[in-house]
């Protein structure tokens, strides 16, 4: 192993699964932030500014197609 490898995670699976949730656009949110541990820090803003617009725009979509009935309740 070279210095310049012991910086470097041993292990390229991700630390954690992520959950299922069956929304195919969280679903690969969740993927791309689990192995943030392993992933180099220049990365880490990228990804998770990814993942953060992704799930925006799934919340923002559960709002408009929410009926009045159903946030009132």
């Amino acid at each position: 192993m070279t210095e310049q490898d012991q910086d470097k995670p041993h292990n390229p699976e991700p630390l954690i699964q992520p959950p299922h949730t069956g929304i195919a656009a969280v679903d690969d949110a969740l993927l791309g932030v689990a192995d943030l541990g392993w992933a180099p820090l220049g990365e880490h803003h990228d990804r998770l500014a990814k993942a953060h617009e992704v799930l925006q725009a799934v919340l923002d979509q559960g709002d408009d197609n929410r009926s009045d009935d159903a946030a009132a309740g």
